[in-house]
């Protein structure tokens, strides 16, 4: 990895230079403070030959006339065990600050991976709806989970990688100091190692890659399976999803036992010839180079902190090697968001609709189609009243109301509320001024109350109530097990259909928004489930003066719309309310009949 591309992830994944400076100089003090208390191995084992005789110490060298004038201006004896203290405590405190920097390090990494899944969840929640529609969600739970970790490790790699040089130059010099001859035949030691080594490095490069592909594949396939639980036990394939899960994890066990594989043999390749220099290094300094039994000694504690510190490089690089690939896809990841960051608008502020949208030549083509989704829409949707969209399948009606709060952006017309250009508005509040109900809700693992609370943190106890009040919804939760309180499981599998649906609607009315938006809200609700639903959009029709845009399949819901606007092949080809599309006997009438007969729609229109 270049200093370029080290900079630059850093400052993609947000590692600050403060951060970066004090692992650096925690290195720094760690090993002065050690290359001090390894020294003062020579002066103690002088002291032993010299039998402590300290005059002749300090005329033989100016290491020593250094240290007995220190010992003097500190007012300490020179001692055999002043200078064992001396030593040790230079070696206790070079320990305290690697325990520091590796205290200091941990947090760092963990706080750095913490900020990594922050800042790329808070990008995805501000990414086009296009891209999110794309994308593979268990793709981005691996990358914002396992790739977010492994990323963060590479970075701190290059950390501990620079860490170990200046540890490794470091003693280096110290048995420079005693012995150039010696010290020089290190060189070619160390080189041997990082030839032997190279291919592996090179290797866990690749491995990383295939490692990072496997960890997504994985992903993916377990967000997948999961989800679709009834489907594969109705299928009968479980057997089958069971032998896939088995192949895809014995390929990722293949991918990390390869990676620890090749760090293992970096161990070894790099401890053999640690073995083999100290023995040559204890034949030589007494038969080549006649060296002193303290500065073997010394020169051997060098070596025998040397040559670790080359073996954590070597496995650093390597490490660092294998993380390249999740880097990648991290930095690939959160470039695509960026990229795919939605336009928020101008800065005018919605506050609520008072008269009505207008849609003058709306016209909408998605990537990479031929043919527009919504082709020359002229609409007008009047404020204070419920408006339904009708059509067949396609016709272009779901997009019509991702238009509406911008969660896609037209690509030819005008949208205007109350005379005001959509784009002109800050899309921030133009979309709190939006409520939305899917077809099918979207319900968390939390309580009742909870889930209707949930988009405005500041409803209390009563604004819940008489939301589910409104929705019909307060009856069926009061009669649950803690009321209110009851966690209604994920995707409110506690609750029947019709009551998912109507606790869904209380939480679109508890935010007080000005526009409600129902999408197909009865499709997958039986007879009963459905008149309850609409009798909840009557009453809010009749006590509130929400505007309310509702698209529908089930006709009969629709019925009781104050305007029906009908939608085929992406255009506008009638619009009415229930008895003047009826008597028209266009797409409306032909539908509507086939859904519920003469009789049924009498008594739907009724209800208006």
């Amino acid at each position: 990895m270049t200093l370029t591309r080290f900079f630059h992830a850093c400052r993609l994944l947000g590692l600050s230079r403060t951060t970066a400076l004090g692992l650096l100089c925690l290195d720094l003090a760690g090993v002065l403070l050690e290359g001090i208390g390894i020294g003062m191995i020579l002066p103690v084992i002088d002291y032993l030959e010299a039998n402590g005789d300290l005059a002749a110490l300090a005329a033989s060298s100016q290491l020593w006339s250094a240290i007995v004038s220190v010992y003097d201006g500190l007012g300490l004896p020179v001692t055999l065990p002043s200078l064992l203290i001396a030593s040790a405590l230079f070696l206790g405190v070079s320990i305290a600050f690697v325990y520091g920097r590796t205290v200091y390090a941990g947090r760092a990494r963990f706080a750095l991976i913490r900020d990594v899944r922050n800042k790329a969840f808070r990008h995805y929640l501000d990414v086009r709806l296009s891209y999110s529609e794309n994308d593979e969600l268990g793709r981005a739970v691996n990358d914002f989970t396992v790739e977010a970790e492994r990323a963060t490790s590479c970075v701190f790699q290059v950390l501990t990688f620079v860490g170990a040089i200046i540890l490794i130059l470091a003693y280096f010099g110290l048995a420079l100091a005693v012995s150039v001859p010696m010290t020089l035949t290190v060189i070619p030691i160390v080189a041997l190692a990082a030839l032997g080594v190279r291919g592996m490095i090179r290797r866990s490069r690749d491995v990383g890659e295939e490692l990072t592909e496997s960890n997504q594949v994985l992903g993916r396939f377990l967000v997948e399976r999961l989800k679709s639980l009834r489907f594969v036990r109705l299928a009968g394939t479980e057997q089958a999803e069971a032998r896939a899960m088995d192949g895809l994890t014995q390929r990722q066990f293949g991918r990390y036992a390869l990676v620890l594989a090749l760090g293992a043999r970096v161990t070894a390749i790099v401890e053999i010839l640690g073995i083999v220099a100290i023995l040559g290094f204890l034949y030589l300094g007494f038969s080549t180079f006649h060296l002193s039994l303290g500065e073997i000694a010394l020169f051997l504690a060098a070596m025998l902190r040397l040559m670790p510190r080359v073996k954590e490089m070597l496995l650093t690089r390597q490490a660092l090697m294998s993380f390249v690939g999740s880097l990648n896809a991290l930095e690939g990841r959160i470039d695509e968001m960026i990229a795919a960051r939605e336009d928020f608008g101008g800065e005018r502020r919605f506050d609520t609709l008072i008269n009505k949208i207008e849609l003058h030549d709306v016209e909408f083509v998605y990537g990479g189609a031929k043919v527009p989704a919504l082709n020359g829409i002229d609409l007008t949707i009047p404020a204070g009243r419920m408006t339904a969209l009708v059509g067949p399948s396609g016709a272009g009606k779901s997009t019509l109301i991702d238009l509406l709060p911008g969660l896609r952006q037209h690509t030819s017309g005008e949208i205007r509320f109350d005379g005001v250009l959509l784009a002109d508005f800050d899309l921030k509040s133009l979309r709190a001024g939006f409520a939305y109900a899917p077809q099918t809700p979207q319900v968390f693992n939390v309580s009742a109350g909870e889930h209707i609370g949930y988009g405005r943190r500041d409803a209390n106890a009563d604004d819940i109530v008489a939301a589910a009040a409104l929705a019909g919804a307060h009856e069926f939760i009061e009669a649950l097990p803690q009321g209110y309180d009851t966690l209604v499981g994920e995707d409110g599998v506690r609750l029947s259909g019709g009551q998912r649906q109507r606790l869904d609607l209380a939480r679109t009315l508890v935010r007080g928004a000005s526009i409600l938006i129902l999408d197909e809200p009865t499709s997958n609700l039986d007879a009963d489930a459905e008149a309850l639903f609409r009798d909840a959009l009557l009453r809010i029709r009749r006590e509130t003066n929400i505007t309310m845009i509702v698209v529908g399949h089930r006709l009969s819901t629709v019925a009781i719309a104050d305007r029906i606007v009908v939608l085929e092949d992406g255009r506008v080809t009638d619009v009415g309310s229930h008895q003047e599309l009826v008597g028209r006997g266009g797409w409306y009438a032909r539908a509507i009949a086939k859904q519920q007969g003469p009789t049924a729609i009498a008594a739907a229109a009724s209800h208006g």
